[in-house]
């Protein structure tokens, strides 16, 4: 009777198990959270859950031995390398052991926790390129923890050996399928980022594409809040091109968009629109400001020495334009950046014009450091 009892509760445990490592995977890829150190909170309490829950849940191994695999969950983090969930869930999980009893028995699984945990850390360290090597030994070296442990509560008999041999068995088992279960869901995560990235992203300079631009402005005018639009175009980019040939003008572009990555904030958008005409969304910042943003982008551009293949350094200069609004249409604002950047070409080049949509003017800011109305 007690084999169908067995049997029975290995599917079951072994269902949880893959159910929870399911779902704290989808958490640890998630991108929907603000915060990292709420994530990691999350992950961490649902991590200890799951092998609380399998704690409880356990195996029956004969009529008077139990066992269980509460060092699975840990096991997950431990392979993604997550350390601060890692600590959380092992803190949880050695601390539920006390549940059941104060007693010298809960004291040796609170302290052969811990050890799993820390050598985990260690392993992760060290074959971190070798992932099935690495959750191989994530499981080993948990289950020699266990087994040092069952063997200073039980001793050296038959109980603890069977117990022993039921352990192994099962948890290699079950870890070697939650192991193949992790890496094909990470190998499934990274494909759909690489789907993403090569949907979103412009080849070329690897900054957003059109495609997301259009998805991300749409309906800013519903927001309230300032933003302004730039427009932005490297000037007399076609004789680069003719010059130096369209492999040097794609390294110019490469480098020119690096330095608007490094130029903007994270939250900014930044894309290529198309040749050599980009256009950047910042919230919130006055006039002033962005004009002082903008005139540092173009003044970086143009004391940049651009790299070429087979030919000395060259240096180019970029106009901007802007628009400066709030609770207008992303077209409407896309149109008086376009327009702004056009003036800015006819009157020279090199230099920044600004239309604030709010009071209905236009401020230029020419390839000196002043500014005048126009």
């Amino acid at each position: 009777m007690w084999k169908i009892i067995f049997i029975v509760e290995l599917l079951v445990n072994a269902c949880i198990a893959f159910t929870g490592f399911y779902i704290i995977s989808k958490i640890i890829h998630s991108t929907r959270f603000s915060s990292y150190a709420v994530k990691s909170l999350i992950i961490g309490l649902a991590t200890g859950l799951l092998g609380v829950v399998l704690m409880f849940k356990g195996i029956q191994v004969n009529d008077s031995l139990r066992m269980d695999l509460r060092h699975l969950p840990l096991v997950l983090l431990a392979f993604y390398g997550n350390r601060f969930p890692l600590v959380v869930a092992t803190l949880i999980i050695a601390g539920s052991r006390f549940l059941f009893g104060v007693t010298p028995q809960a004291f040796i699984a609170f302290v052969s926790i811990i050890a799993i945990s820390t050598g985990m850390i260690w392993i992760h360290r060290q074959l971190l390129n070798r992932p099935f090597r690495q959750n191989l030994a994530l499981n080993v070296w948990a289950l020699l923890m266990i087994t040092f442990a069952v063997l200073i509560n039980l001793g050296f008999n038959d109980a603890s050996l069977r117990l022993l041999l039921a352990t192994w068995t099962i948890g290699l088992a079950v870890g070697v399928l939650s192991s193949m279960l992790t890496l094909d869901f990470q190998t499934l995560n990274r494909q759909v980022e690489l789907y993403k990235q090569s949907s979103e992203r412009d080849h070329l300079t690897g900054l957003y594409n059109r495609r997301v631009w259009d998805t991300r402005t749409a309906g800013l005018e519903q927001e309230g809040r300032i933003y302004n639009v730039l427009a932005l175009d490297i000037d007399h980019f076609k004789h680069v091109n003719d010059t130096y040939g369209h492999g040097n003008g794609d390294f110019v572009l490469q480098q020119f968009a690096n330095i608007l990555m490094e130029e903007t904030r994270p939250h900014d958008i930044t894309v290529r629109i198309g040749g050599e005409e980009f256009m950047i969304l910042i919230y919130d910042l006055t006039p002033s400001k962005i004009i002082k943003v903008a005139n540092r982008i173009r003044e970086r551009i143009a004391h940049e020495r651009f790299q070429l293949d087979g030919f000395p350094d060259i240096t180019v200069t970029a106009s901007i334009g802007i628009a400066h609004g709030k609770q207008i249409h992303i077209q409407h604002m896309n149109g008086l950046a376009d327009e702004a950047l056009y003036t800015a070409k006819q009157q020279g080049r090199n230099r920044t014009i600004l239309f604030n949509q709010l009071d209905q003017q236009s401020i230029a800011a020419s390839h000196s450091s002043t500014e005048t109305r126009i």
